[in-house]
């Protein structure tokens, strides 16, 4: 029995400290969070991402290379515009409240995970430099580098994608009227 006892009495010596620096971790790994997407900001971006979903941009975006799709559009476009608004109405609808419920789960899993992968020490030293005047900066201009970057390679890449969606064209229509043939003339 004594030594149980001395058994359990080394294992919680032992875990203390590693749990001591996990809540610490966790702690450092908040505050890093915090600092890197404050809550507000990201429910702004939540916002703006779903008005754009509920313009009907996502839906146009996933049919634009679609030629019945652009051939559908040309022939009464304020109609076609109505449509698209519905439907990303109705997509924005559907997704928002799991995108809404995303937001703190994943800021949640976020924390845990740089809580496993660094020390308090080390989420703090991180914390430090995103304060110091070269942090603050390219926290404030990693927004426009990813953008210039996208807008470069949509440059480069564009014409070409855009390129290889139309000569894929006639093959998805082909498939499509597969699964949607036109109705016979008498029925």
């Amino acid at each position: 029995m004594r030594a149980r006892v001395a058994f359990l009495a080394l294992v919680w010596v032992g875990a203390s400290p590693a749990a001591a620096q996990g809540a610490d971790s966790v702690a450092a790994a908040t505050r890093l969070v915090a600092l890197l997407a404050p809550e507000a900001v990201e429910r702004q971006q939540l916002e703006r991402q779903l008005a754009q979903i509920r313009s009907g941009a996502a839906i146009r975006a996933m049919f634009a290379g679609n030629p019945r799709f652009r051939q559908e559009a040309a022939k009464n476009p304020p109609a076609f515009d109505q449509a698209i608004a519905r439907m990303g109405a109705i997509q924005a609808d559907a997704v928002g409240p799991v995108m809404r419920e995303m937001l703190p789960a994943t800021r949640k899993a976020t924390i845990a995970a740089y809580a496993r992968a660094f020390t308090a020490a080390e989420l703090d030293q991180i914390a430090a430099f995103y304060r110091t005047p070269a942090g603050a900066k390219f926290l404030r201009t990693q927004p426009q580098v990813q953008a210039e970057v996208a807008r470069q390679i949509g440059q480069q890449f564009g014409p070409r994608m855009e390129a290889a969606h139309k000569s894929a064209g006639p093959r998805i229509e082909a498939e499509l009227r597969k699964l949607f043939p036109a109705p016979s003339p008498g029925g």
